[in-house]
């Protein structure tokens, strides 16, 4: 029978996740939000034993393996009590001793029995003959277990070296390395590694939809900045506590990032899907299990079936039973905006799951027509200087001025550009361009579908 511990974690998550790429989704009531993209995992890789490096095997953005050599710590000495140790482990001479010294006395207390049988001996000569039989059998034994106490004090020195040896606890990438050759180290981190697949997606949602948002429900990732570039993700956590100043509650979603297209650190948009209950039961339990089985295990693989949904994906007839709305082209928004760009960037219809299909296809297609009439997001931007050094003072003064959050675009379709936010209403994205107006800086707002 199959164990989870077994079971790879790309097919775990490829049952957590299994809808194909040409598979639609009506979207929920819940309306698109904010949310920010963060790797699974980052971690301080430290050594577990002090010790002068000996080398660094990694430097910055290298993509390493779980168990992968990160750092060197100098082990001469431990390497030296390793041969010792596996010396000691290999010496038979006392056993062998032993089973001589065993054969000798046995033989000579059946000769002892025999003549004091015969009341030639003494009892005093039969008792003796009986501890030295007894003593050279406890003898044996000992030398036998003082063999298999060295074999373990062999694997306690290997054990020693290896801590010597930083290795990468999970399949990631390095962020930092904060020592070097030569440098002493206790309890200080050698290097800061992070795991970018699968991504984790934190979402801010208004308190007024708790509740309709369960662990295991599919949803709509939108990355700032990587074209129309969408990402299917599975809600993981749902906060039973809200954040009483801005009257929201946070989302936790796992999403696939296989082949690292997305970076961590982006903002993005989550837009949830509507699902039947029984579908979502199925998948939070699928990602109850994959949790477990990825216990204290490093990389955690996604379906490739929940890639990348792009415009070709879109463009597929419907094929599920279960027919939903085309989502939207690649939405991204500003997660400084005042409260507006949390509204809705998709108007949704709660079709039941239950209904005819011929009503579904209708509601369907109505949404279809209403999310082609209207924009889904208005991208404010800068035109960039001249040259560089000219563009990188008006990014000065544009921080100085407190408009921290921007971006220059330097690929894409909004390349020479300096993206000051996106946002989910006309009104947030005309706050944002009479701020930067009052700079004397002239900035416009493009629509995007």
């Amino acid at each position: 029978m199959l164990q989870w511990g077994s079971i790879p974690l790309v097919v775990l998550l490829s049952s957590v996740m299994s809808v194909s790429a040409n598979t639609q989704y009506l979207y929920s009531q819940v309306p698109a939000v904010d949310c920010v993209i963060n790797p699974y995992q980052v971690a301080d890789i430290a050594s577990p034993v002090s010790g002068v490096i000996e080398s660094i095997m990694v430097k910055r953005s290298q993509q390493v393996e779980a168990g992968q050599a990160l750092a060197q710590l100098d082990a001469r000495v431990e390497r030296a009590n390793v041969e010792l140790a596996r010396y000691r482990a290999g010496i038979q001479s006392e056993i062998q001793l032993g089973l001589v010294n065993h054969d000798i006395d046995s033989r000579r207390k059946g000769r002892v029995d025999s003549l004091h049988r015969e009341n030639v001996l003494s009892d005093d000569n039969a008792d003796e003959a009986e501890r030295e039989s007894r003593l050279s059998r406890w003898k044996l034994e000992q030398a036998k277990e003082l063999s298999e106490v060295r074999k373990l004090e062999l694997q306690r020195a290997e054990e020693q070296l290896a801590q010597k040896t930083i290795r990468a606890p999970f399949s990631g990438y390095i962020l930092d390395t904060f020592k070097f050759k030569g440098e002493y180290v206790e309890d200080q981190a050698i290097v800061r590694m992070a795991q970018l697949n699968p991504l984790v997606v934190e979402a801010i949602v208004p308190m007024e939809y708790f509740g309709e948002i369960r662990v295991g429900a599919k949803a709509e990732v939108i990355p700032e900045i990587v074209g129309d570039t969408k990402m299917t993700g599975i809600v993981s956590i749902v906060d039973r506590i809200g954040d009483t100043a801005s009257n929201t509650f946070g989302v936790r979603l796992v999403v696939n990032n296989g082949e690292y297209q997305v970076p961590a650190g982006l903002k993005c948009m989550v837009k949830f899907y509507q699902q039947s209950d029984e579908a979502i039961a199925q998948q939070a339990a699928e990602l109850n299990k994959m949790e477990q089985a990825s216990h204290g295990q490093g990389a955690v693989a996604v379906s490739a079936e929940d890639e990348m949904v792009t415009d070709t994906a879109k463009k597929e007839p419907i094929t599920s039973s279960e027919v939903t709305e085309k989502p939207d082209a690649s939405v991204t928004t500003d997660s400084a905006a005042n409260s507006d760009s949390r509204e809705m960037v998709a108007d949704a219809v709660d079709v039941n799951d239950k209904e005819p299909v011929g009503q579904m296809q209708e509601a369907a297609a109505e949404v279809d027509q209403a999310s082609s009439q209207s924009p889904t997001g208005y991208l404010v931007l800068i035109p960039q200087m001249d040259t560089q050094q000219n563009t990188d003072d008006l990014i000065v003064e544009l921080r100085n001025a407190g408009l921290t959050d921007l971006l220059q675009v330097d690929q894409g379709p909004h390349a020479g550009y300096i993206m000051m936010g996106l946002f989910s209403t006309p009104f947030g994205a005309q706050n944002r361009l009479q701020a930067i107006e009052k700079l004397g800086i002239t900035g416009i707002i493009r629509e995007r579908y």
